[in-house]
């Protein structure tokens, strides 16, 4: 899979990701939650992956199950088997070979975020590079996170696979960003309040792939169209789908 930002993920541009699925529509990071992005015309998916206890990555985003599932056991305690028997608002918790199974057979691009709150960072990089190395979804993957030191030991265990350093204002103090970003991947995924045009003067002249979240709205949503995002990341999808469907409109 090239990283070739002219083609980043085979999609158009700005493409539109919802943010672990839809959510308030239907559990987040739940398949019901990806159907429905599917159903708005979504062009991919984010989600969130930890493993469990037997090294199983699941789809699920905080370390425990409290604010979700109303149980306070953290993810890495249980195997997949106790897992499953967890419910979302009536879900289940997916695997992330289930999602990227539905992804493929949807053609919907899937954004992997690597959780760092796991008790061994190395050893859930693993495991994502084993798993997503050999993936084949639809329209195409990238793998982003927080942490550089993950992504660079991904990178080294699965160079095809596109990543992203995601970013925030915290860890835009901390890092000389301009140097590192451009050695984690093709792509830099900061939080909206970072998208500026002199920042996307920098990120574009290095050939980086821009997606911001989490984006919900419109007025933002316009101001990063016109700044050139290449993707929006947005909790209500079919919101986010009228506005730039509109915006190609008005540019034809």
């Amino acid at each position: 899979m090239s990283e070739d930002s002219t083609s980043y993920l085979g999609l158009p541009s700005p493409a539109l990701f919802g943010h672990r699925g839809c959510r308030g529509a239907a559990p987040e990071n739940t398949l019901a939650a990806f159907a429905i992005a599917r159903d708005a015309k979504a062009d991919g998916v984010e989600l969130d992956v930890r493993p469990t206890r037997d090294g199983v990555l699941v789809v699920m985003h905080d370390p425990t199950l409290e604010r979700t599932a109303s149980d306070p056991r953290a993810v890495a305690a249980l195997d997949l088997a106790a897992l499953a028997t967890v419910r979302v608002d009536g879900e289940r918790v997916p695997t992330l070979e289930e999602v990227l199974r539905f992804c493929r057979v949807e053609g919907l691009a899937v954004n992997v975020e690597l959780k760092r709150d796991v008790p061994s960072r190395v050893a859930a990089t693993r495991l994502a590079a084993r798993l997503l190395g050999r993936a084949e979804p639809g329209k195409g993957l990238v793998v982003s996170s927080f942490d550089p030191v993950m992504l660079a030991l991904f990178r080294a265990l699965a160079p095809k696979v596109p990543t992203a350093l995601l970013l925030e204002p915290e860890t835009d103090a901390r890092y000389p960003l301009d140097v590192l970003a451009p050695r984690l991947g093709r792509a830099v995924h900061p939080d909206r309040a970072l998208v500026s045009e002199a920042r996307m003067r920098s990120w574009k002249a290095r050939g980086l792939w821009v997606a911001a979240w989490t984006v919900n709205d419109p007025h933002e949503q316009r101001r990063l169209v016109s700044l050139g995002v290449d993707a929006l990341i947005c909790d209500d999808p079919f919101g986010a789908r009228r506005l730039l469907d509109e915006t190609r409109d008005v540019r034809a």
